[in-house]
């Protein structure tokens, strides 16, 4: 009996080294980062980020194209040409006359005088669709800051269970060597040692099960950041996580609803608006002007560039017009446009209104959620004090024969219970925290 009881302690508590050797990664694989870096990191390299910064410098070439809508067109042109040899005329060919070169040169412009104010319009929306670009871009930048912000926690979560891990080990090789002591005392049934190695080897597996998550955590950090290396999230530095909120609920109210998501549900119905204003001046004519000198020449020889300034011939035509269009009737085409921006300025209406009924929503959750989570830290953190004074009153007691294995199993049990609803109640203060920053649109 005292044989084998040592031989399985020796194997159980030789164990945790082998398993350990095999899961801990090399040293220098993930490199610790803080959490400012990281979100800095993700500011640069996110895809989304990227977009967003992409569609902000379309909206603004927009509308410098449409300010631009108010300047004449220039256009140039010049052509050379040479014919030579002969043409065949009543039977006979007869050779090509005059100079065998020729220039021509025009000068243009043209200018939309009057379009009933779709110009007025038209960059009413370009600026408008800027400003949602730059709402929908600081909305992408804390859309992305609350990402990497969970993944940074899930990472430093995933520590804690570790280390709650660790000490379930810890506490289990405890109680198989007082189990082992026991059984070879004669106290104790063999079932005592069966139980306290399963209750080790579960808490190996915990151990390895944390070590894994940790490794997947860093490479969907890493992911985030946009790194060519491993990352991982580097020792807390944020305030505890059961702080109280930086701001109370009516500032944060006020601030939902000038939230970047509000802002640009406002500037994509400002923008909605002026195409509707936009299609409507279809109903009004066009005034359009336009002027043109051209000069046409011919020589012996090429002249390069024009020829009227080598000879001071100047043999030019000058045109100047000024028309007006009006479509009578062109297929409903203008009524179709009306109703489709009409249609489209309806739709933002709506989106505006649910955007701030959805902050407002995102904002009560995340208070709320906040408010439970510091509150589930103060009681988790009382539990665990003492789940581990009962552990240790149990053990004690199990140790001088007045209490069963079960008693003591029991209060590891709810030890361990205590301890992982302390980590996620930690992790989901930051998270909510976090999310309240992307709400509102700011750093609390």
């Amino acid at each position: 009996m005292r044989s084998w009881t040592g031989r399985v302690a020796a194997v159980l508590l030789l164990f945790p080294g082998v398993l350990a050797a095999q899961a801990t990664p090399a040293p220098g694989e993930a490199r610790p980062i803080s959490l400012d870096d990281a979100v800095r990191l993700a500011h640069q390299n996110a895809p989304a980020l990227v977009q967003a910064r992409g569609a902000q410098r379309s909206a603004a070439a927009q509308v410098r194209r449409n300010k631009a809508t108010f300047l004449p067109n220039l256009n140039f042109s010049t052509s050379s040409s040479n014919q030579q040899g002969a043409t065949y005329f009543q039977g006979q060919l007869v050779p090509l006359q005059g100079n065998p070169w020729s220039f021509s040169n025009t000068i243009s412009a043209n200018l939309e005088l009057f379009d009933g104010g779709q110009r007025f319009a038209d960059l009413a929306a370009a600026r408008a669709t800027e400003d949602a670009a730059e709402a929908g871009e600081v909305n992408q930048r804390f859309g992305v800051a609350l990402q990497v912000k969970q993944q940074y926690y899930a990472v430093l979560a995933q520590r804690e269970a570790e280390a709650a891990a660790r000490q379930q080990l810890e506490q289990a090789e405890q109680q198989l060597a007082v189990a082992a002591a026991r059984l070879a005392a004669g106290s104790a049934t063999k079932s005592d040692s069966l139980r306290t190695a399963i209750q080790v080897s579960n808490a190996r597996l915990a151990v390895l099960q944390a070590q894994t998550n940790i490794a997947n955590a860093n490479a969907s950090l890493t992911r985030l950041v946009g790194t060519p290396y491993a990352v991982t999230a580097g020792a807390p530095e944020d305030e505890p996580a059961d702080a109280p909120a930086p701001l109370d609920s009516a500032v944060l109210a006020r601030l939902a609803d000038d939230a970047p998501a509000v802002r640009q549900a406002q500037a994509q119905l400002e923008a909605s608006r002026a195409s509707v204003r936009s299609a409507r001046t279809a109903y009004w004519p066009s005034v359009t002007t336009s002027y043109s000198y051209s000069s046409n020449q011919s020589s012996s020889g090429f002249q390069a560039g024009n020829l009227w300034l080598l000879t001071g011939e100047n043999p030019n035509r000058k045109q100047f017009s000024i028309n007006l269009s009006y479509p009578l009737f062109n297929q409903l085409q203008r009524e179709t446009s009306v109703v489709t921006a009409d249609v489209q300025a309806r739709n933002a209406e709506a989106q505006l209104r649910d955007a701030r009924l959805a902050a407002q929503q995102s904002l009560a959750q995340a208070l709320g959620t906040l408010g439970l989570a510091q509150e589930r830290i103060r009681i988790q953190q009382e539990t665990v004090v003492s789940a581990e004074e009962d552990l240790r009153v149990q053990t004690e007691r199990y140790e001088l024969g007045a209490a069963t294995l079960l008693d003591v199993l029991t209060s590891q049990t709810t030890l361990n219970q205590a301890r992982l609803a302390l980590i996620q109640a930690r992790f989901d203060a930051r998270i909510a925290r976090a999310q309240l920053e992307a709400i509102v649109g700011q750093d609390l």
